[in-house]
């Protein structure tokens, strides 16, 4: 924490020497103000440095001060409106003046002892319990950092308890800091500070604080050129897929040649989701398929008589049957395959470096990564552990469903040869069929139904649980961030001119008594 404070202070207090940057001429101000504890200013004056890094001859300044005096040389200046020319002959130009226009922040003080209001001269002859509280009162919309410093040798508190603020000691002196982030979220950063304490003829004389908001406005200009992206139409994106996956309905594509990498990725999403439902269709296919067999086995053994024509319409169906079974097992091994590079792909998404998942990794390589993050994204890498559990053991049941099919093809083939064995042929045949049946039932109530209901259920239920987050959270976050950004763009205490960047300081001692 104290290097923190020591943060919060230097940036505050060597703001102007870190922002040659934002422009070739820079106009530094540093606006010294003496007010009550209440906020009321007693003395206002600004001191001006016009940063001529060109060189110019004549610098063009616009600026609301009056009484203003030449602090730095005698460069002379003439003044049209709130124009200000300067001769400035490739010289800074440091001036200082005046004026009666409040800043946008100033710290007030409240006080109280065992539970009623005080003054702070009154605090001096009374002991008690008590409680100050430095806030920092806006008149517009502002974005800015506040440190305060509050000396305590001698100033008869003990027992200090702090809020937002702590004590440092240096070179034998102890010294209250306070920070806050006034015209910020109060849920993200503190408004104010709070500092309860045992007073013994308490003496508090004086505060100083730094303000600013420029730290805030070169660090959202720092995350903006570091992100370089369009957030606003990013989380409209998102809104727009997970409200698809929501209902039901395919991935929009995204129009323009710059999204054909995103297009590629929807275009798989919505690959895997059809192949899902196709697989699942194939299976009751074949089961109804299977149930045919069955009824015909059924008739043949009724009905010896046909056993020879059964047979053959058994052959024929058993070979379509099996070349079905051969594509969706090559359909399987497909959706295995998407499956294990979906999940990888997801694993990059997830900025986790694990080895390429294959069949026979996954579980292991998942299971140790899933031990390894903390919530939500170890839950999530174990779901998608199960997801794949399932779909492996889908594609096993596959394989060895297939090779039943061929089994049973062979059995037709026997069955054709030998109608001498007509009749024993016919009950295997029907025992057979009936077995079939069973595997085709539950390869779709327990393979392919479960996949599909999996599937679809999984997409609509993180769809419902991650919409709120982005077109609510998401949204409030962007719209917090850009008017905290904005606000911080415009924190200049001085008329800012055009073509140059200001950066500005508040340096305010607020008399207690």
């Amino acid at each position: 924490m104290k290097k923190l404070i020591a943060l919060l202070l230097a940036a505050l207090l060597t703001v102007g020497c870190c922002t040659s940057a934002l422009g070739e001429n820079i106009k530094h101000e540093r606006v010294y103000i003496v007010a009550g504890p209440d906020g009321e200013i007693q003395s206002l004056t600004v001191n001006i440095r016009l940063e001529n890094r060109d060189g110019l001859d004549e610098i063009t300044d616009a600026s609301l001060l009056s009484d203003i005096q030449n602090m730095s040389g005698d460069e002379t200046f003439t003044r049209e409106n709130g124009t200000l020319i300067w001769q400035a002959r490739g010289n800074d130009i440091i001036y200082q003046g005046t004026s009666d226009h409040a800043p946008a922040v100033l710290p007030s003080v409240s006080l109280t002892l065992d539970g009623e209001a005080i003054t702070a001269a009154e605090l001096k002859n009374k002991t008690g319990e008590a409680v100050l509280t430095v806030a920092y009162n806006t008149k517009e919309a502002v974005s800015a950092l506040a440190v305060t410093l509050l000396p305590l040798d001698g100033s008869g508190m003990t027992n200090i308890q702090a809020e937002n603020a702590m004590i440092l000691s240096e070179a034998g002196q102890q010294i209250l800091v306070g920070y806050a982030a006034p015209g910020v979220d109060a849920e993200l950063l503190p408004d104010h500070f709070t500092v309860s304490f045992r007073a013994d003829h308490a003496d508090l004389s004086w505060m100083m604080t730094f303000l600013s908001a420029d730290p805030i406005r070169l660090m959202c200009k720092e995350i903006d050129s570091r992100l370089d992206i369009d957030a606003r139409s990013i989380a409209d994106l998102a809104s727009s897929l997970l409200t698809a996956l929501k209902n039901g309905e395919d991935l929009p594509m995204q129009p323009g040649l710059q999204n054909i990498k995103t297009n590629l990725v929807l275009g798989g999403v919505n690959d895997f989701l059809h192949s899902v439902n196709t697989l699942d269709s194939d299976a009751i296919d074949l089961k109804d398929s299977a149930a045919g067999i069955a009824d015909s086995a059924n008739a043949l053994a009724e009905n010896i008589g046909e056993i020879q024509s059964c047979a053959e319409t058994l052959q024929t169906d058993l070979a379509s049957l099996q070349a079905d079974s051969v594509a969706m097992n090559a359909q399987a091994e497909a959706f295995l395959t998407e499956a294990l590079r979906t999940a990888n792909k997801q694993l990059i998404n997830m900025d986790l470096h694990v080895r390429e998942l294959t069949a026979e990794n996954y579980a292991e390589l998942l299971e140790n990564a899933a031990g390894e993050q903390e919530e939500p994204v170890g839950k999530e890498i174990a779901a998608l552990k199960a997801h794949l559990d399932q779909t492996v053991t889908f594609v096993n049941s596959l394989k060895t469903y297939a090779g039943s099919v061929t089994q049973a093809a062979r059995n037709a083939d026997l069955l054709h040869t030998a109608v001498t064995g007509a009749a024993d042929g016919a009950a295997s045949l029907r025992t057979n069929a009936a077995a079939h049946q069973k595997d085709a039932e539950k390869l779709r109530k327990s393979g392919t139904a479960k996949v599909k209901s999996t599937a679809d259920t999984a997409a609509k239920q993180l769809a419902a649980m991650a919409l709120p987050y982005v077109q609510n959270d998401l949204t409030h976050i962007l719209d917090l961030y850009e008017q905290t950004r904005n606000q911080a763009q415009n924190s200049s205490y001085d008329l800012r001119p055009d073509g140059m960047q200001t950066a500005t300081v508040y340096i305010i001692r607020t008399d207690l008594q």
